[in-house]
């Protein structure tokens, strides 16, 4: 049966429901779904939170609304693809907080039939996972109006966005927004390449066509008269923590350094060797950014803490005894950017990136799109809004 046959039966069924006389009072018969609660006041009986069987009928009746521009003749198809939407949003409805009531949320159901106009128009599965993630977006961010508009722009561009300009912008955007937590420097690029093989799933874009495209749908905003800066200097800065000299061992600073560990009580340990670089050791961390958020172990419980601020300022002067010759960092940059080739999809978007013809900014339509479609792609990331 498809989603329409079902509206018209609840529709028969809600008509069917009758007043009914008791002895003391009138009262409208009225049942309640699996796990919601019901309230009665004297004879009255009102239903709060909602079911599934209520989602997948809010989700039929908004139906009728989303197609009432279309023909006859294109219900049928409408009707096939707005069944793959169903079948896409409603387990996911069923894993997020609070998205069950969301239903009852006008701003949402609005939302909901932009949905449905969309996957009406488009043939594409992914398109309707994608719109599936965009409305569990809307539940929990949505109370942000900056975010609410982003996403209502994202849900009528997917089914115009071309495949391999949405993976152009998707990889983009975790390029800008991803770094690894690890400090130590294969596990980081180990878990940047699991990513990003995740989100090469087609061939990325390779002419300007897809900016262009991608501008005009709002997701980005071109600058055609300046590039990205290469990819080398972004990431060694990106991750200056891995891309860096260090210190020399045996040198004054050496010595220096571990005086101010060994100080505050915190373990030598944590200054290892630069695998770029012999005789150098460097701070176990991506990058000096990350020094105020580092957790250690407690020495009695072994559980994490975070650094106290005696402790961090320690090891922010460590940082400073970091060598700087030009010469040898250069050569150290090098050395990582081979590091970094040796790991099939990050030589990929590597070169990728440095053949883009000319750079752009992101807007906060195109953040949703790319958030969504990376969440959709690696349900394990980190919500980015």
């Amino acid at each position: 049966m498809g989603i329409l046959d079902r509206f018209k039966k609840l529709v028969q069924r809600l008509n069917s429901h009758k007043l009914e006389k008791s002895e003391d009072n009138t009262f409208q018969r009225q049942v309640a779904g699996k796990d919601s609660m019901q309230t009665q006041v004297g004879t009255m009986i009102i239903n709060q939170g909602i079911s599934e069987e209520r989602v997948r009928s809010v989700f039929a009746e908004m139906i009728p609304q989303a197609l009432d521009q279309y023909t006859k003749e294109a219900y049928a198809v409408s009707n096939s693809r707005l069944e793959k939407l169903e079948m896409a949003v409603i387990p996911r409805v069923m894993q997020v907080e609070a998205a069950v009531n969301a239903f009852g949320d006008p701003a949402f159901q609005i939302l909901l039939r932009k949905a449905q106009q969309t996957a009406a128009a488009t043939e594409r599965q992914d398109d309707y996972e994608l719109l599936s993630e965009l409305l569990m977006c809307h539940v929990q961010k949505g109370a942000d109006r900056k975010n609410r508009v982003g996403i209502a722009k994202a849900v009528e561009i997917v089914d115009d966005i071309d495949n391999d300009a949405l993976c152009g912008l998707t990889v983009a955007h975790a390029i800008n927004r991803y770094s690894p937590v690890s400090g130590n420097i294969n596990e980081g690029l180990n878990v940047l390449e699991g990513l990003f093989s995740k989100l090469l799933y087609i061939n990325l874009p390779s002419d300007r066509d897809w900016i262009d495209h991608l501008d005009v749908l709002g997701a980005v905003r071109m600058t055609s008269f300046s590039t990205f800066k290469k990819f080398r200097d972004y990431y060694c800065e990106k991750l200056n923590g891995y891309a860096c000299l260090g210190i020399k061992i045996d040198s004054e600073e050496y010595k220096q350094a571990i005086e101010l560990i060994t100080k505050v009580g915190l373990s030598t340990n944590i200054l290892v060797r630069n695998e770029f670089i012999d005789g150098f050791v460097r701070l176990e961390i991506v990058t000096k950014d990350s020094i105020k958020n580092l957790f250690i172990s407690n020495d009695i419980t072994s559980d994490l803490r975070p650094l106290t601020e005696t402790e961090t300022k320690a090891l922010e002067e460590v940082w400073k005894l970091y060598s700087k010759d030009e010469m040898m960092l250069n050569n150290v940059k090098d050395e990582f950017i081979k590091k970094w080739d040796s790991f099939e999809s990050l030589k990929k978007i590597r070169n990728w990136w440095e053949g883009i013809p000319c750079s752009f900014e992101i807007t906060r339509v195109g953040t949703v799109l790319a958030h969504t479609n990376a969440k959709r792609c690696d349900p394990t990331l980190p919500d980015l809004l």
